[in-house]
């Protein structure tokens, strides 16, 4: 682990030049990898090509997917862990756009052009905007980086006394089907408390929350193997086809293309270098 012990920031960082307005970073992931607690001296963009991965704060787990950003203040300590193998893009952000972004870690949406713009940069494996359209073009995503929407987590968690045992159930099994009027009965409370309580809380509805744990749990079983088949019957599907259109509509593909997606780029020996 590239991290200096003193002050947890990685060493590699002290040889980088400040970002302006953009450093890209170009890094291939082995499956299961954990990263120590850490952090970094600028504002830190992450993307995935696929999957998730989970960053551990001090108070909180971050969940992100591979439609997101992930986005690091400067300087806050954080762990990280990696469920598969995948591309993935660090981006270090220069001071004064930094301070435009939230002051805590969270998601950021990538739009199409967004996405786009990353694509090219990383097609071309640009590190630093040198050319004067490179810059251009960094500070073009920079602006629209800055009115994407946002999100606490793709997963976010809660210790509401009402909540906290829902959302620990639905962990242990995102297939259960109780719906939200049963569960207000087992924890003394009302439908109309609870649907509100994770609006405000949890920033979706009940619906919108259990969907997404479920989705992950397809993310770990179609890399343990399941058919689509086995998977969509035991998330509680009526259908193959209404897991595929839910799996689609989350990640923008097929369940058949991530698999082969994570079978391609499950040989990489590459270990993380920060």
């Amino acid at each position: 682990m590239d991290v200096d012990n003193h002050d947890g920031y990685f060493a590699s960082d002290q040889s980088l030049l400040a970002p302006a307005p953009l450093i890209f970073r170009y890094h291939r992931f082995t499956p299961k990898s954990e990263f120590a607690r850490h952090r970094h001296r600028w504002g830190q963009l992450s993307r995935i090509n696929l999957g998730m991965m989970e960053l551990l704060l001090d108070d909180r787990r971050v969940v992100a997917t591979a439609q997101y950003l992930l986005w690091t203040p400067p300087a806050e300590p954080h762990a990280a862990y990696i469920h598969q193998a995948m591309h993935y893009t660090s981006i270090y952000v220069e001071d004064g756009v930094a301070a435009q972004l939230p002051s805590s870690t969270c998601l950021l949406e990538q739009t199409p052009l967004v996405r786009a713009l990353l694509d090219d940069f990383s097609q071309r494996q640009i590190t630093v905007p040198a050319e004067p359209w490179d810059i251009r073009q960094a500070e073009l995503l920079c602006q629209r980086i800055l009115q994407s929407g946002r999100e606490a987590s793709y997963l976010p968690d809660s210790r509401q006394r009402l909540l906290q045992p829902i959302l620990d159930a639905i962990r242990q099994d995102p297939a259960d089907a109780t719906p939200l009027k049963a569960w207000a009965e087992r924890v003394f409370s009302t439908e109309r408390t609870l649907a509100r309580l994770f609006q405000r809380e949890l920033g979706m509805s009940f619906g919108q929350w259990r969907g997404r744990a479920r989705l992950l749990e397809a993310l770990s079983r179609l890399k343990q193997g399941d058919s689509v088949q086995d998977i969509s019957a035991r998330l509680g599907y009526a259908t193959p086809s209404a897991f595929i259109a839910m799996f689609q509509k989350q990640l923008g593909d097929s369940p058949e293309r991530y698999r082969r997606q994570l079978l391609e780029s499950g040989g990489w020996p590459d270990e993380f270098n920060a």
